[in-house]
Formats: structure tokens, sequence, C-alpha cells
């Protein structure tokens, strides 16, 4: 019998036809696709894609329609016909199966806060159902789910008044990170809540009784922070400059940058800005990125043309790739990756496990869908710590003028 899990091409359609599928149940025709011929590139793997569609329709998941006359060797399009056996072919069970699961695991924790908190996951199940994210926050990733609805849950309990946000991270859920990296999501659905849609962190903080002391964000390049005497930050200052997250108001681009470029590792962030000038403006994001850092980027990402490069250099690992990934789901636009290739850890990275937690973003349409693929799959993995690598000037500059 063919195994689903070794072809790569295959599984991937069967997969996006299941996908496509779950996102809208109640549609009359079923759904289908045809497949893509040209990112099949051997004779080998088109025969194994058609051995996998075969073996799918004989576990009467699938419906195969050959093409006719001289393309009767190739398949002209493929329907579901059953998503429960599409699913169960596939070694899963289906969206809403898996969204009405993670549900259940949520809702004890929901129900220790007001009840709003418990409506707020009847909304979101109904898309995770569809194979939709809810508040950027997909079906597989219920550990950041529960931490979300954990810090929901407190501050509806009125347990943020007065704490620091490091405290009340450490007090809710025993991570002092935790408030951080659910900071966006918090804001998003506390705004609405307090009736202020779109609220400004502050404003929400403040609501909440909240005390947010940020960590300074380190940066250089072309930007500075106006007071009333004259310029308090210049972020053209060597080696480099820190600006409080509460002097954003006042921040303002002097020119439009040559490229963005975000470094997770502050070993890497120092070598970029002391060897590397190049109009760049360079953002240190100490790991997963503070809310401090986040509203940095996207007021800057807001104010620059859109043909100003936005790229991410971190670490070719697990931990590497959520950040880029948490990058992407919390800013205007995504960043491309800057450094993190599979061809540079294969060269310069050290023996790894592949890490199946990243199917979700290998399947997601995240810029650094391939590495995750391959990190979470592949047979030969490599970690690459960035340290290891020479600092390189951001691809696809503009002339900063």
């Amino acid at each position: 019998m063919t195994d689903v899990r070794t072809i790569d091409a295959g599984v991937e359609f069967l997969e996006r036809l299941l996908e496509r599928s779950e996102r809208n149940p109640d549609r009359t025709r079923p759904a289908s696709a045809a497949p893509e011929y040209d990112r099949l590139s051997t004779a080998q793997q088109v025969a194994r894609f058609h051995d996998l569609m075969a073996a799918a329709e004989r576990f009467g998941a699938v419906e195969v329609q050959w093409g006719k006359r001289d393309r009767s060797h190739l398949i002209e399009r493929v329907r579901v016909r059953d998503a429960e056996l599409l699913a169960r072919h596939l070694g899963r069970s289906t969206a809403p199966v898996i969204a009405q699961r993670v549900k259940e695991e949520l809702l004890p924790i929901a129900t220790t806060g007001e009840p709003w908190i418990v409506s707020l996951l009847d909304e979101m199940a109904p898309r995770w159902a569809r194979g939709e994210a809810a508040y950027r926050l997909t079906v597989a990733q219920v550990d950041a789910a529960k931490e979300f609805f954990t810090l929901l849950a407190s501050i509806s309990r009125q347990e943020a008044r007065g704490l620091d946000a490091r405290t009340f991270s450490f007090r809710a859920t025993k991570d002092t990170k935790a408030f951080d990296r659910q900071a966006a999501r918090l804001v998003a659905v506390l705004g609405g809540q307090i009736g202020q849609p779109g609220a400004a962190a502050d404003v929400v903080w403040a609501h909440i009784g909240l005390e947010r002391f940020s960590h300074p964000v380190h940066l250089k390049g072309p930007v500075a922070v106006d007071g009333p005497d004259g310029s308090l930050v210049d972020g053209r200052a060597r080696p480099f400059a820190s600006i409080h997250p509460e002097m954003l108001p006042q921040l303002s681009l002097l020119q439009a940058p040559a490229a963005i470029l975000t470094v997770e590792n502050y070993a890497s962030f120092n070598r970029q800005v002391r060897e590397i000038e190049d109009g760049s403006l360079v953002v240190y994001t100490g790991g997963f990125p503070a809310a401090g850092v986040i509203e940095l980027l996207s007021k800057i990402l807001t104010g620059v043309p859109a043909e100003v490069p936005f790229l991410h250099w971190g670490d070719v690992d697990v931990g590497g790739v959520r950040i880029f990934r948490y990058l992407e789901e919390n800013l205007p636009r995504g960043p491309r990756p800057h450094l993190m290739t599979k061809e540079l850890a294969e060269r310069s990275g050290q023996p790894a496990e592949a890490d199946p937690s990243l199917a979700s973003i290998a399947r997601s349409d995240s810029a650094v869908r391939d590495l995750a693929e391959w990190l979470a799959f592949g047979s030969d993995v490599r970690h690459l710590e960035q340290e290891a690598l020479e600092p390189e000037r951001p691809r696809g500059q503009i002339s900063a003028s």
C-alpha cells in the first residue's frame, strides 16, 4: 500500500483539497482541483503522484478524472468524494473534529473568566472547523491558545490591575514572556470588549490597570525621536540607539531606509550595525519580539514605501522559524528570510532531529514554509545558529536618499 507520508507533492495536493472542502462544508459541489504537473519534475515523481491519487480513490476518499485523447495519461481533475475518509487516509481527523476537541480543552480555562470569554471561544471554534485561523491562532496552536485564554480569564478577574506585564504574566501562566507573545491578540480582543476596537495598546493596558514597563528597543537607522527641546534620540547614533516604547508617538523617519532588517540574536545584531553601513534600518527583536518591538515595526512599516524590502535574520531551527512566523502574523506585512536557507544550514549547520511540530507552518502561506517543511520532515536536518554566519547587506535594497 502507498505510504502517504513519503510522497510530499501528493500529500500536499490532498491536504489542499481537504482544506478546500472543510473551508466551505455547505458547498453544493464537491471540492476539486487540477494537479500541478509543473511541480513534478521527473517521471518517477509523476508516477508516485498517480499512485497516491489511485490509493486515495480506492480508499473512497476522492474521485479521479483522467484526461482525454492525447492527455489520457494525465489526471485532469481530482474531486473529494468523502472528506472524512480523505482525512483518515491522510492520517488525521477532520477540521471540525479537531476544532471540537480543542474547544473542549479550552472551555475549562475560558469558564474561569467572565462569560464573554466563553462567547469568544464559541466565535473562534467555527472558524477553526473551517480550517481558518481565529485571531491569528490556528487549531494546531493549542498551547498558544491555552496561554491566550488563561491571560484573558485572569484579566477579566482584574488580576492584572496594578502589576507590570512580566509580573502579571508569571502569576497568570508561570511564564514571564507569555504576555509579550500574546500582546497583539489581547489588544485586538480587549479593544473590542471595552468598546474601542482598534484602540492603541497603551489605551487597553491603562483600561485593565496594567503597568506596562517595556524594554527599550535597540535599533540603527534613519529614525529620530523629537521632544520639546529638540531631538531626544537619533537612530543613526553609533553603534546603535535605544528607544523606549513610550517614546514611539514622537518617533519619525528621517528618510526611507534602504531596507528594514530585524535580527533575532544580540551578537549578530551588534555585528550587523557595526560592520554594515548601508542605510538600512536594523532592529533587534531579542528572540520572540516583545510588544514594543511589534509596535515600533508596525509604525515603521506603515510609514515606509511598499518597495522598501523587509527581511528577518534568525536561527535556522524550530525557534527561528516560529519567530519568523510570529512576525508575519503580527505585522502589517511579513518579512522575507535573510540568510535563513536550507543550503546555508546544510553547509554550516549542526545535525539535528526533525520536528513535526512545524507542520502547520509548512502548510501555511509563510515565506519560510519550505524551510519549515525541511525542518519538520527532512531526512538530514541541520540547525544553524545565525552567529555562525558573517553579516551581509539585506537583499533587494533601494537607494537611500
